[in-house]
């Protein structure tokens, strides 16, 4: 029995769909299967060619291949009768619980509910996310798994010594947070949390590392110059993984207040890193950091900033988040991200 590894959606510039594909790939070439690989940019445009292709074209090459079954590491696939079955991988439902004006919440909102109802089973990275995935659509629990994410335990890891060297973002300290600047990610709410302790740290830098967002990011400059901290906020653009873990290791702190969050990989890649975490309540986030962070909620702009100043000024504490972050992080890993993949996969191959 063939499997049809849909890669198509993997840009590439991988985020966290690509980074979880993969990672889960190598394991998943273990068994018969035909890779479609992926590398688009991304951008509108061409996610509307894909929704084409996927819907006219990858039905036909499974056929062509005599595939028996088709995995898509994201909420992409084919609708109609379900000839040949479907697996996909859900990271979030943020698309539909915090619609944007795009066309990804278009997409998600009237094509992903009847695409999950028609897929034999689905992946999912959280319980959280899983619940999500019931509320909208469903679909039974029985035909839901939940495979949490992992990291690369060579690439993210602490430096030796109690007191890691902090290289990355110059010679200031610095609070850090990772992630594409989209609405939901909450960044506007940081930088106006960061602006209230900036006075009392004057070293102190927020370094914002992701790709830009078409009108988020503008947004987001244009409340740094209100504010007067054009010398304090820097913005980075995509980070590459390999130089990732030197930027998380320089920081005081990862500040991940997101809105709403599948799972939230830099919160697990942080506090692989030895970097105290503060994040948010009440969403995929506080399922990965259980007790081993700060948890805020992400609306509250004071209880975020005074979570900052706790970081900042009481070195035990900070040595606390570090020690429970280590020990948090190493209950993940993509070998058993992967391995939980391969035999769900072999699980429903053999049930065909």
């Amino acid at each position: 029995m063939t499997l049809l590894l849909n890669y198509r959606p993997v840009l590439r510039q991988p985020t966290g769909i690509g980074v979880y594909a993969n990672a889960v790939l190598p394991a998943l070439q273990e068994l018969p299967h035909v890779l479609l690989p992926g590398g688009e940019e991304g951008g509108g445009g061409q996610r509307l060619r894909r929704l084409a292709w996927t819907q006219l074209t990858l039905p036909r090459l499974a056929r062509r291949h005599r595939a028996s079954l088709i995995f898509t590491p994201a909420p992409e696939g084919y609708l109609g009768p379900q000839r040949i079955p479907q697996v996909v991988m859900v990271h979030d439902l943020r698309p539909i619980s915090h619609p944007e004006l795009s066309l990804q919440s278009l997409y998600f909102r009237r094509w992903v509910p009847p695409l999950l109802r028609s897929c034999c089973h689905i992946l999912t990275n959280s319980q959280f996310t899983a619940a999500e995935i019931q509320r909208c659509t469903g679909v039974p629990d029985s035909r839901i798994t939940v495979t949490p994410l992992g990291y690369d335990t060579a690439l993210f890891r602490p430096e030796p010594g109690p007191e890691p060297v902090r290289p990355g973002a110059g010679p200031h300290p610095y609070l850090l947070h990772v992630g594409q600047a989209y609405p939901h990610k909450n960044v506007q709410r940081l930088i106006e949390a960061f602006a209230r302790i900036a006075p009392r740290h004057g070293e102190l830098r927020l370094v914002l590392a992701g790709k830009p967002h078409a009108t988020e990011t503008p947004r987001l400059r244009a409340l740094v110059l209100e504010l007067g901290l054009q010398e304090r906020v820097e913005f980075r653009a995509y980070v590459p993984a390999a130089a990732l873990p030197d930027l998380y290791r320089g920081a005081q702190a990862l500040v991940y207040p997101s809105l709403w969050e599948g799972f939230g990989l830099p919160v697990l890649e942080a506090m692989a890193c030895g970097t105290p975490v503060i994040t948010s309540l009440g969403s995929g986030t506080q399922e990965v950091a259980a007790e081993a962070a700060l948890l805020v909620d992400p609306r509250d702009t004071a209880a975020l900033s005074q979570a900052m100043v706790d970081l900042l000024e009481q070195p035990g504490l900070r040595e606390q988040c570090r020690r429970q972050g280590l020990a948090r992080a190493a209950r993940f890993s993509w070998a058993a991200t992967a391995a939980a993949t391969r035999a769900q996969l072999q699980a429903v191959l053999a049930a065909l």
